[in-house]
C-alpha cells in the first residue's frame, strides 16, 4: 500500500534535504477520507485517542533530530496560542522519552505546546498507519476526516494557514466553536 500522503498526491520534503523548501501552507485533502486511528501515550503518560478529540485537531509528526522539525516548532507553538479552539498534538517518531524531554526542556519558544499532547510513537506504528514517509508531516482532522495535510515545514505564521484551519472549526452555522474550558476558566 502506498503511504497515505503519497496516495493523496501531496508533495513532500525530506528532513535531510539540504535544499529545504520554505514553509508552505497546508493543502486540502481530496475527498476528505476518514482519519486513521491514533491512540498513543503522551510524554507525561496521559493516554490520547484521536477519536475522542472534539472539534479540529492538528496531528504533527516530528523527530528531535529533524532540522526542519526543530525550526518550525516555535511557529507551531505560536499557532497553538492563537487558535485555542484547535487541538494540537505532536507525535514524536521512534525516539526514547528521555531524549524528547531533554529536547523540549532546551528548545526555546515552545512554551505553548502541552506535554500531555506530545505523543510517543516509539515503534513507528502510528507513522506507518498515517503513511508518513518524510518529516515533518502534518495532518488536520475535522470531524474525524482528513481535511488538510503537508509533508515538510508548514507555514504556521501565515494568515492563510490560520484561516484554513480555523474555518474548519466553525460549525455549519458559521460561528466558531468555543474553546474548550480549562481548570483556570471560571464558570459563568
Amino acid at each position: 500500500m502506498l503511504p497515505l500522503l503519497l496516495s493523496l498526491g501531496l508533495p513532500g520534503v525530506a528532513a535531510a534535504d539540504p535544499e529545504r523548501q520554505a514553509p508552505r501552507p497546508l493543502q486540502a485533502v481530496e475527498g476528505a477520507p476518514p482519519a486513521p486511528r491514533l491512540q498513543l501515550a503522551a510524554l507525561d503518560g496521559t493516554p490520547f485517542d484521536l477519536a475522542a478529540a472534539p472539534g479540529v485537531t492538528v496531528v504533527h509528526f516530528f523527530a528531535t533530530w529533524c532540522e526542519p522539525c526543530r525550526s518550525e516548532l516555535p511557529a507551531l507553538a505560536r499557532f497553538a496560542a492563537r487558535a485555542p479552539q484547535v487541538e494540537v498534538v505532536m507525535v514524536d517518531v521512534a525516539e526514547v522519552e528521555a531524549r524528547v524531554r531533554r529536547f523540549f526542556d532546551n528548545l526555546p519558544g515552545t512554551g505553548g505546546l502541552r506535554t500531555d499532547r506530545i505523543l510517543m510513537d516509539v515503534d513507528r506504528s502510528a507513522a506507518r498507519a498515517w503513511g508518513v514517509s518524510l518529516l515533518p508531516a502534518t495532518f488536520v482532522v475535522a470531524r474525524g476526516r482528513l481535511a488538510l495535510a503537508l509533508e515538510g515545514e508548514a507555514a504556521w505564521d501565515s494568515p492563510e494557514t490560520d484561516s484554513r484551519i480555523i474555518a474548519l472549526s466553525k460549525p455549519a452555522g458559521g460561528a466558531p466553536q468555543a474553546p474548550p474550558k480549562t481548570g483556570s476558566q471560571e464558570e459563568l
